[in-house]
Protein backbone atom coordinates (compact mmCIF):
# COMPACT_ATOMS: atom_id res chain seq x y z
CA UNK A 1 0.00 0.00 0.00
CA UNK A 2 1.38 3.32 -0.83
CA UNK A 3 2.30 6.07 1.71
CA UNK A 4 -0.59 8.59 -0.52
CA UNK A 5 -3.35 6.11 -0.49
CA UNK A 6 -3.08 5.29 3.38
CA UNK A 7 -2.85 9.06 4.59
CA UNK A 8 -6.02 9.41 2.02
CA UNK A 9 -7.57 6.39 3.86
CA UNK A 10 -6.71 7.73 6.83
CA UNK A 11 -8.60 10.77 6.30
CA UNK A 12 -11.95 8.96 4.87
CA UNK A 13 -13.09 8.05 8.96
CA UNK A 14 -11.68 4.50 9.09
CA UNK A 15 -13.83 2.60 11.45
CA UNK A 16 -10.50 2.15 13.12
CA UNK A 17 -9.95 5.60 13.23
CA UNK A 18 -12.62 7.06 16.14
CA UNK A 19 -11.12 10.12 15.94
CA UNK A 20 -12.45 11.14 12.79
CA UNK A 21 -15.75 10.02 12.91
CA UNK A 22 -15.89 12.48 16.79
CA UNK A 23 -14.32 15.68 14.58
CA UNK A 24 -14.61 15.14 10.94
CA UNK A 25 -17.86 13.02 10.61
CA UNK A 26 -19.99 12.90 8.07
CA UNK A 27 -22.70 15.86 6.81
CA UNK A 28 -23.88 17.74 9.38
CA UNK A 29 -21.24 18.53 11.72
CA UNK A 30 -19.18 15.66 13.64
CA UNK A 31 -20.87 12.96 15.95
CA UNK A 32 -20.41 12.62 19.43
CA UNK A 33 -20.06 16.08 21.96
CA UNK A 34 -19.48 19.20 19.54
CA UNK A 35 -16.53 21.35 19.77
CA UNK A 36 -18.34 24.75 21.64
CA UNK A 37 -16.50 28.08 21.37
CA UNK A 38 -12.86 26.74 23.20
CA UNK A 39 -11.64 26.45 26.53
CA UNK A 40 -9.10 27.94 28.46
CA UNK A 41 -5.48 26.28 27.93
CA UNK A 42 -2.22 27.33 28.63
CA UNK A 43 -1.20 30.58 26.65
CA UNK A 44 -4.61 31.21 25.19
CA UNK A 45 -7.89 29.81 24.27
CA UNK A 46 -7.92 26.88 22.28
CA UNK A 47 -10.22 23.31 21.11
CA UNK A 48 -11.84 22.06 23.44
CA UNK A 49 -9.82 18.77 24.70
CA UNK A 50 -10.37 15.30 23.73
CA UNK A 51 -10.99 12.50 25.61
CA UNK A 52 -7.81 10.04 26.51
CA UNK A 53 -9.06 7.23 24.93
CA UNK A 54 -9.29 9.55 21.70
CA UNK A 55 -5.85 10.41 21.09
CA UNK A 56 -4.23 8.56 18.85
CA UNK A 57 -0.46 8.63 17.39
CA UNK A 58 -0.04 9.52 13.38
CA UNK A 59 1.32 7.56 10.96
CA UNK A 60 4.88 7.48 10.49
CA UNK A 61 6.41 6.24 7.35
CA UNK A 62 10.18 6.06 8.93
CA UNK A 63 8.81 4.01 12.11
CA UNK A 64 6.92 2.01 10.26
CA UNK A 65 9.54 0.60 7.52
CA UNK A 66 9.34 -2.62 8.94
CA UNK A 67 5.99 -2.86 8.35
CA UNK A 68 6.09 -1.94 4.27
CA UNK A 69 8.06 -3.94 1.99
CA UNK A 70 9.55 -1.85 -0.83
CA UNK A 71 8.78 -2.67 -4.55
CA UNK A 72 11.17 0.49 -6.09
CA UNK A 73 14.87 1.45 -4.69
CA UNK A 74 14.13 4.95 -3.13
CA UNK A 75 14.69 7.65 -5.60
CA UNK A 76 17.70 9.73 -6.19
CA UNK A 77 17.70 12.73 -4.20
CA UNK A 78 20.42 14.76 -5.69
CA UNK A 79 17.97 17.07 -7.40
CA UNK A 80 16.04 17.69 -4.77
CA UNK A 81 18.77 18.54 -2.65
CA UNK A 82 20.60 21.09 -5.12
CA UNK A 83 17.41 22.53 -5.47
CA UNK A 84 16.56 22.87 -1.71
CA UNK A 85 20.84 24.22 -1.24
CA UNK A 86 19.64 26.77 -4.09
CA UNK A 87 16.44 27.49 -2.22
CA UNK A 88 18.20 28.67 0.63
CA UNK A 89 20.73 30.40 -0.54
CA UNK A 90 18.05 32.90 -1.37
CA UNK A 91 15.87 32.74 1.85
CA UNK A 92 19.40 33.29 3.67
CA UNK A 93 20.41 37.06 4.31
CA UNK A 94 23.58 38.43 3.26
CA UNK A 95 26.50 38.73 5.54
CA UNK A 96 26.01 42.25 5.58
CA UNK A 97 22.24 42.38 6.68
CA UNK A 98 23.28 40.51 9.68
CA UNK A 99 26.08 42.40 10.53
CA UNK A 100 24.25 45.51 10.34
CA UNK A 101 21.56 43.70 12.32
CA UNK A 102 24.21 42.80 15.22
CA UNK A 103 25.73 46.17 15.14
CA UNK A 104 22.03 47.52 16.74
CA UNK A 105 21.86 44.98 18.85
CA UNK A 106 24.98 45.46 20.16
CA UNK A 107 24.40 49.35 20.78
CA UNK A 108 21.22 48.51 22.70
CA UNK A 109 22.98 45.97 24.98
CA UNK A 110 25.43 47.91 25.89
CA UNK A 111 22.38 50.83 26.73
CA UNK A 112 21.08 48.06 28.75
CA UNK A 113 24.06 47.09 30.64
CA UNK A 114 24.51 50.79 31.74
CA UNK A 115 20.81 51.29 32.81
CA UNK A 116 21.37 47.83 35.16
CA UNK A 117 24.36 49.40 36.71
CA UNK A 118 23.04 53.25 36.61
CA UNK A 119 19.58 52.95 37.16
CA UNK A 120 17.51 55.74 35.13
CA UNK A 121 14.60 57.31 36.88
CA UNK A 122 11.19 54.89 36.71
CA UNK A 123 12.97 52.28 34.76
CA UNK A 124 14.28 49.45 37.16
CA UNK A 125 15.60 46.76 34.05
CA UNK A 126 16.68 43.29 35.29
CA UNK A 127 17.56 41.78 32.48
CA UNK A 128 17.78 41.86 28.55
CA UNK A 129 17.23 38.60 25.92
CA UNK A 130 17.94 38.47 22.38
CA UNK A 131 15.13 36.25 20.65
CA UNK A 132 13.24 35.23 17.70
CA UNK A 133 14.33 34.25 14.31
CA UNK A 134 17.77 36.55 14.72
CA UNK A 135 18.78 34.64 17.92
CA UNK A 136 17.56 31.29 16.33
CA UNK A 137 19.90 31.82 13.11
CA UNK A 138 16.30 31.30 11.39
CA UNK A 139 15.85 34.26 10.05
CA UNK A 140 14.86 35.07 6.31
CA UNK A 141 16.40 37.26 4.37
CA UNK A 142 14.52 40.88 3.89
CA UNK A 143 13.63 40.40 7.04
CA UNK A 144 15.58 43.31 8.78
CA UNK A 145 14.18 42.92 13.19
CA UNK A 146 15.66 41.70 15.67
CA UNK A 147 13.66 40.52 18.78
CA UNK A 148 14.65 41.27 21.95
CA UNK A 149 13.04 40.89 25.11
CA UNK A 150 13.22 43.64 27.86
CA UNK A 151 12.55 42.70 31.28
CA UNK A 152 11.93 44.88 34.41
CA UNK A 153 11.84 44.76 37.95
CA UNK A 154 7.47 45.63 38.57
CA UNK A 155 4.45 45.51 36.37
CA UNK A 156 4.93 47.62 33.15
CA UNK A 157 2.87 49.79 32.89
CA UNK A 158 1.56 51.74 29.14
CA UNK A 159 3.24 54.52 30.46
CA UNK A 160 6.49 52.84 31.27
CA UNK A 161 6.31 51.93 27.96
CA UNK A 162 6.57 55.08 26.38
CA UNK A 163 9.59 56.25 29.22
CA UNK A 164 11.50 53.53 27.87
CA UNK A 165 10.94 54.00 24.30
CA UNK A 166 11.61 57.77 24.33
CA UNK A 167 14.54 56.64 26.28
CA UNK A 168 15.76 54.00 24.34
CA UNK A 169 15.67 55.95 21.17
CA UNK A 170 18.07 58.84 22.67
CA UNK A 171 20.44 56.78 23.56
CA UNK A 172 20.50 54.61 20.80
CA UNK A 173 20.58 57.90 18.33
CA UNK A 174 23.25 58.85 20.02
CA UNK A 175 25.48 56.08 19.39
CA UNK A 176 24.48 55.70 15.97
CA UNK A 177 27.74 56.47 13.42
CA UNK A 178 25.53 58.13 10.73
CA UNK A 179 23.21 60.09 12.76
CA UNK A 180 22.02 62.33 9.70
CA UNK A 181 19.59 59.16 9.12
CA UNK A 182 16.26 59.49 10.43
CA UNK A 183 15.93 57.09 13.65
CA UNK A 184 11.99 55.96 14.38
CA UNK A 185 10.31 54.58 17.32
CA UNK A 186 6.72 52.97 17.50
CA UNK A 187 4.94 51.84 20.23
CA UNK A 188 2.71 48.88 20.05
CA UNK A 189 0.73 47.00 23.01
CA UNK A 190 4.32 44.81 23.91
CA UNK A 191 6.32 47.04 23.66
CA UNK A 192 7.87 49.45 21.08
CA UNK A 193 10.01 49.21 17.60
CA UNK A 194 12.94 51.18 17.04
CA UNK A 195 14.24 51.35 13.26
CA UNK A 196 17.39 52.84 12.08
CA UNK A 197 19.07 53.07 8.53
CA UNK A 198 15.87 50.32 7.64
CA UNK A 199 17.61 47.50 10.64
CA UNK A 200 14.85 48.00 13.26
CA UNK A 201 14.55 46.36 17.09
CA UNK A 202 11.44 45.01 18.35
CA UNK A 203 11.62 45.64 21.99
CA UNK A 204 9.33 43.03 23.77
CA UNK A 205 8.64 44.63 27.70
CA UNK A 206 7.83 42.30 30.36
CA UNK A 207 8.18 41.61 34.19
CA UNK A 208 9.80 38.30 36.69
CA UNK A 209 7.38 35.55 35.79
CA UNK A 210 6.52 36.03 39.92
CA UNK A 211 4.96 39.21 39.16
CA UNK A 212 2.42 38.06 36.60
CA UNK A 213 0.35 36.54 39.69
CA UNK A 214 -0.45 39.81 40.70
CA UNK A 215 -3.36 41.91 40.08
CA UNK A 216 -3.16 43.48 36.61
CA UNK A 217 -5.44 46.57 35.56
CA UNK A 218 -5.79 46.40 31.76
CA UNK A 219 -6.27 49.88 31.81
CA UNK A 220 -2.84 50.54 33.22
CA UNK A 221 -0.48 48.24 32.49
CA UNK A 222 0.48 45.75 30.23
CA UNK A 223 -1.97 43.20 28.77
CA UNK A 224 -1.33 40.06 30.89
CA UNK A 225 -0.99 37.72 27.44
CA UNK A 226 1.82 40.00 26.12
CA UNK A 227 3.75 39.38 29.66
CA UNK A 228 3.00 35.72 29.17
CA UNK A 229 4.44 35.72 25.35
CA UNK A 230 7.66 37.39 26.05
CA UNK A 231 8.68 35.37 28.49
CA UNK A 232 7.45 32.33 26.55
CA UNK A 233 9.88 34.44 23.82
CA UNK A 234 12.59 33.41 26.27
CA UNK A 235 12.11 29.64 26.77
CA UNK A 236 11.54 29.22 22.90
CA UNK A 237 15.13 30.89 22.02
CA UNK A 238 16.72 29.03 24.79
CA UNK A 239 15.31 25.82 23.94
CA UNK A 240 16.36 26.08 20.03
CA UNK A 241 19.55 26.94 20.83
CA UNK A 242 19.93 23.95 23.41
CA UNK A 243 18.29 21.30 20.76
CA UNK A 244 18.29 22.29 17.49
CA UNK A 245 22.01 21.63 17.12
CA UNK A 246 21.29 19.92 13.09
CA UNK A 247 21.82 22.59 10.58
CA UNK A 248 18.87 20.13 8.61
CA UNK A 249 16.20 21.64 11.42
CA UNK A 250 17.82 25.28 10.92
CA UNK A 251 16.98 24.46 7.08
CA UNK A 252 13.62 23.12 7.16
CA UNK A 253 12.73 25.83 9.45
CA UNK A 254 13.52 28.51 6.88
CA UNK A 255 11.95 26.73 4.20
CA UNK A 256 8.41 26.61 6.60
CA UNK A 257 8.75 30.09 6.78
CA UNK A 258 9.15 30.76 3.45
CA UNK A 259 6.14 28.39 2.96
CA UNK A 260 3.76 30.37 5.66
CA UNK A 261 4.54 33.72 3.17
CA UNK A 262 3.53 32.03 0.14
CA UNK A 263 1.15 28.93 0.41
CA UNK A 264 -2.35 29.65 2.32
CA UNK A 265 -2.86 26.95 4.25
CA UNK A 266 0.48 27.50 5.49
CA UNK A 267 -0.21 30.88 7.23
CA UNK A 268 -2.11 29.85 10.19
CA UNK A 269 0.73 27.96 12.06
CA UNK A 270 2.83 29.51 14.35
CA UNK A 271 6.79 30.63 14.36
CA UNK A 272 7.28 28.16 17.26
CA UNK A 273 4.99 25.45 15.89
CA UNK A 274 7.33 25.50 13.22
CA UNK A 275 10.25 25.07 15.54
CA UNK A 276 9.11 21.75 17.29
CA UNK A 277 8.02 20.59 13.89
CA UNK A 278 11.42 20.97 12.07
CA UNK A 279 13.01 19.49 15.08
CA UNK A 280 10.54 16.53 15.42
CA UNK A 281 10.58 15.72 11.18
CA UNK A 282 14.85 15.86 11.81
CA UNK A 283 15.65 14.02 14.82
CA UNK A 284 12.54 11.96 16.49
CA UNK A 285 13.13 8.34 15.50
CA UNK A 286 13.30 5.28 17.85
CA UNK A 287 15.55 3.71 15.42
CA UNK A 288 18.31 6.40 15.61
CA UNK A 289 18.71 7.11 11.55
CA UNK A 290 20.63 10.13 10.48
CA UNK A 291 18.85 12.04 8.02
CA UNK A 292 19.74 14.11 5.56
CA UNK A 293 17.76 16.99 3.95
CA UNK A 294 15.87 15.91 1.12
CA UNK A 295 14.80 13.05 3.68
CA UNK A 296 14.06 15.34 6.49
CA UNK A 297 12.03 17.69 4.16
CA UNK A 298 10.06 14.94 2.59
CA UNK A 299 9.31 12.82 6.43
CA UNK A 300 7.81 16.73 7.34
CA UNK A 301 5.31 16.37 4.43
CA UNK A 302 4.51 12.67 5.16
CA UNK A 303 3.90 13.51 9.26
CA UNK A 304 1.67 16.33 7.97
CA UNK A 305 0.05 14.56 5.42
CA UNK A 306 -0.77 11.91 8.04
CA UNK A 307 -2.49 14.22 10.68
CA UNK A 308 0.38 14.65 13.21
CA UNK A 309 -1.44 18.08 13.72
CA UNK A 310 -4.75 16.80 13.38
CA UNK A 311 -7.61 16.92 16.74
CA UNK A 312 -7.30 13.86 18.03
CA UNK A 313 -3.33 13.24 17.31
CA UNK A 314 -0.69 12.88 19.94
CA UNK A 315 0.75 15.62 17.81
CA UNK A 316 4.61 16.99 19.39
CA UNK A 317 4.43 18.08 22.91
CA UNK A 318 5.25 21.60 23.69
CA UNK A 319 8.94 20.65 25.42
CA UNK A 320 8.83 24.90 27.38
CA UNK A 321 5.34 24.75 28.91
CA UNK A 322 4.06 22.33 32.05
CA UNK A 323 2.03 19.27 31.38
CA UNK A 324 0.60 17.73 27.74
CA UNK A 325 0.47 20.84 25.99
CA UNK A 326 0.33 20.07 21.92
CA UNK A 327 2.48 22.08 19.43
CA UNK A 328 -1.42 22.85 17.32
CA UNK A 329 -3.32 23.39 20.49
CA UNK A 330 -4.38 26.91 19.42
CA UNK A 331 -5.02 25.94 15.82
CA UNK A 332 -8.60 25.87 14.54
CA UNK A 333 -10.53 22.72 12.86
CA UNK A 334 -10.50 24.23 9.93
CA UNK A 335 -6.96 25.22 9.69
CA UNK A 336 -5.75 22.16 11.25
CA UNK A 337 -7.76 19.95 8.14
CA UNK A 338 -6.58 22.55 6.01
CA UNK A 339 -2.80 22.23 6.77
CA UNK A 340 -3.05 18.26 6.49
CA UNK A 341 -4.76 18.52 3.14
CA UNK A 342 -2.71 20.99 1.66
CA UNK A 343 0.32 18.71 2.76
CA UNK A 344 -1.00 15.75 0.88
CA UNK A 345 -1.32 18.04 -2.18
CA UNK A 346 2.28 18.73 -1.60
CA UNK A 347 3.72 14.98 -0.89
CA UNK A 348 1.64 14.15 -4.02
CA UNK A 349 3.14 16.39 -6.14
CA UNK A 350 6.66 15.85 -4.68
CA UNK A 351 6.46 12.22 -5.12
CA UNK A 352 6.05 13.09 -8.93
CA UNK A 353 8.77 15.48 -9.40
CA UNK A 354 7.07 18.31 -8.49
CA UNK A 355 10.01 20.01 -6.00
CA UNK A 356 10.51 23.22 -8.17
CA UNK A 357 6.95 24.34 -7.84
CA UNK A 358 6.69 23.65 -4.23
CA UNK A 359 9.77 25.25 -3.55
CA UNK A 360 9.07 28.38 -5.57
CA UNK A 361 12.13 28.46 -7.69
CA UNK A 362 12.30 30.59 -10.21
CA UNK A 363 11.06 30.07 -12.83
CA UNK A 364 8.26 27.38 -11.90
CA UNK A 365 4.90 27.23 -12.59
CA UNK A 366 2.82 28.65 -9.22
CA UNK A 367 1.23 25.06 -7.32
CA UNK A 368 -2.70 25.05 -7.25
CA UNK A 369 -4.65 23.87 -4.39
CA UNK A 370 -8.14 24.00 -6.31
CA UNK A 371 -7.33 22.42 -9.60
CA UNK A 372 -5.64 19.77 -10.78
CA UNK A 373 -2.23 19.99 -11.76
CA UNK A 374 0.22 17.55 -14.81
CA UNK A 375 3.34 16.49 -12.79
CA UNK A 376 5.78 14.62 -15.13
CA UNK A 377 2.91 13.24 -17.34
CA UNK A 378 0.97 12.40 -13.85
CA UNK A 379 -2.29 14.77 -12.97
CA UNK A 380 -2.48 15.50 -9.50
CA UNK A 381 -5.51 16.16 -8.13
CA UNK A 382 -5.65 18.29 -4.69
CA UNK A 383 -7.55 16.84 -1.23
CA UNK A 384 -10.40 18.20 -0.25
CA UNK A 385 -11.30 19.33 2.71
CA UNK A 386 -12.82 16.65 5.37
CA UNK A 387 -14.03 18.86 8.46
CA UNK A 388 -17.44 20.53 8.24
CA UNK A 389 -18.10 22.83 10.69
CA UNK A 390 -21.64 22.14 12.67
CA UNK A 391 -24.45 23.59 12.30
CA UNK A 392 -25.78 26.10 14.87
CA UNK A 393 -28.28 25.20 16.96
CA UNK A 394 -31.98 26.14 15.35
CA UNK A 395 -33.31 28.36 18.29
CA UNK A 396 -36.30 27.27 20.15
CA UNK A 397 -39.97 28.61 18.74
CA UNK A 398 -41.81 30.92 20.73
CA UNK A 399 -45.75 29.06 21.85
CA UNK A 400 -47.86 31.23 23.50
CA UNK A 401 -49.81 29.52 26.43
CA UNK A 402 -53.33 29.29 24.61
Amino acid sequence: ISFSVFVNLHRCKLSTTRIMSFYRGGRGGPRGPRPGPGIRQPGGYGPPPLPPDMIYKSFDPLESKHLFQRVAPEKDDNELSQAIISKIGELTPPPEDLAKLQEQVTKFTSIVDTMVVTPEPEIDIEEMRVVGSFKKGTILAGHKTADIVLIIKHLPTLEDLGTIMNTVKDKMNALQADKGKKATATSHESGFLYTHNGYSLNILVTTLPSNTKETIDPEKHVKLENLKNSLAAIRHARWFEENAYQSSIRILVRLLKDFKNRIPFFKNVSPWTIDLLAHHSAVANTSGTSLNVPQVFRRCLQLLAAGILLPGSASICDPVEPGFVKAHSFMSYEHQDELACGAQTLLRALSHGGYKEILGMKGARKITFDTPVMFDGIIVTPSKLAYEKPAEPAEPMETNGS
